[in-house]
């Protein structure tokens, strides 16, 4: 009885790694940035007034966006080295490190490395997110007055450090290769991205549960 239930144990976790890419999303966010080049290293943050929004994925839904401007303090800022330009294949690596911070201080943060590309006519990256970490004194991720909701609080399915995906970050000025050479004065860009449960997290999890399986079985 116990090897039958070791067996189930094992295809229990097979079936449950094999399917952890396909984990929901915990939350995500979206900004509009102000960006700059200077030939190796692309800087972006928010453009005055502009707006960081967060989507807790957890039902309910919630929402909560951070401005920057005259009376708010949020922030998105992202910094990364630009890496292997090519110019007639119109590519480029990149690796960098974003914060996203809130009205009263608290920060998400997180690595992201991966490809830039020519993509629908716009200079478009594409990439993953790891060692994703939250710090706050409050537990609650807080909006500006007005927005959606004043605050979210990220009690998620697993604690940081997080992993996750950048769907997007693309200089929106114009539709070109746009890594060709440096430029200074501030472009249009946007982010977005979506924060998953780490795997490792999970497996530690279906671990634990797996012990306890034997442990009540065994003394059943």
């Amino acid at each position: 009885m116990m090897k039958r239930s070791l067996i189930l144990i094992i295809c229990f976790m097979t079936i449950c790694m094999s399917s952890a890419p396909a984990l929901a999303d915990m939350f995500d966010f979206e900004a509009s940035l102000a960006m700059t080049f200077d030939g190796s290293t692309l800087n972006a943050s928010l453009y005055d007034f502009g707006v960081v929004t967060l989507n807790y994925l957890d039902a309910p839904i919630e929402t909560v966006e951070v401005g920057l401007g005259i009376l708010t303090t949020g922030d998105f800022s992202l910094t990364m080295a630009i890496d292997n330009i090519d110019n007639t294949a119109q590519t480029a690596t990149g690796t960098g490190a974003f914060t996203i911070t809130d009205i009263d201080g608290d920060t998400i943060t997180g690595n992201m490395s991966g490809n830039w590309a020519l993509i629908g006519g716009y200079t478009t990256f594409s990439g993953d997110m790891a060692n994703v970490q939250w710090t706050t004194d409050d537990g609650f991720f807080n909006g500006d007055d007005g927005s959606d909701d004043a605050a979210v609080a990220l009690d998620l399915i697993t604690s940081p450090p997080w992993e996750g995906q950048v769907v997007g970050l693309t200089i929106d000025s114009v539709p070109a290769w746009m890594l060709y050479t440096s430029w200074p004065s501030a472009k249009p860009g946007s982010a977005v991205g979506a924060i998953v449960p780490t795997p490792a997290a999970v497996l530690l999890g279906i671990l634990g549960l797996s012990a306890v399986g034997i442990k009540l079985r065994k003394y059943a």
